[in-house]
């Protein structure tokens, strides 16, 4: 299989999970999807696995929490975005230190971007406009921009 159709077959993997969309589980989708189309080799590598699925990584990551919660007694688990991350990598068969280098490396930003494109503006029925919202400055700096001086008369 190539690694497009690993791609593919990923993506429908994800979405063949029927998931609702205000479940916990679809949040989790979310976010293997952005993991998916930021590394999708080796991603989809790891979706594909077998008895990988979201569910499954959903309930792995409540245990994560619920160790938590028995560690500290607790009524509830604030668990970090990164820390959240980590454990879903886990599931998917990251080390921790392996899912901290992925997340320090860029994949952390990915998933924000993913998840700020899925929002829009309240009132806003399209995507969102091509404009700047601020112009962009124009003309020529009013002295130029050097520095004329003798390294001696520094010190």
């Amino acid at each position: 299989m190539s690694d497009i159709e690993k791609y593919k077959a990923a993506v429908e993997a994800i979405e063949n999970e029927d998931l609702k969309p205000e479940s916990p589980e679809y949040a989790i989708a979310c976010i293997v999807r952005a993991w998916l189309d930021y590394r999708p080799d080796e991603a989809a590598e790891r979706i594909l696995g077998e008895g990988r699925r979201i569910k499954g990584c959903y309930q792995y990551t409540r245990k994560q929490a619920e160790k938590i919660y028995q560690m500290t007694g607790d009524r509830c688990v604030g668990a970090s975005a990164d820390t959240m991350l980590e454990w879903i990598l886990g599931y998917y068969g990251y080390a921790e230190d392996e899912a901290r280098a992925l997340i320090e490396g860029g994949l952390m930003m990915a998933v924000y971007h993913a998840m700020a494109q899925s929002w829009t503006p309240y009132g806003m029925t399209g995507d969102m406009p091509e404009e700047k919202a601020q112009p962009a400055a124009g003309g020529t700096p009013a002295r130029p921009m050097t520095f004329d001086a003798d390294l001696e008369e520094l010190l």
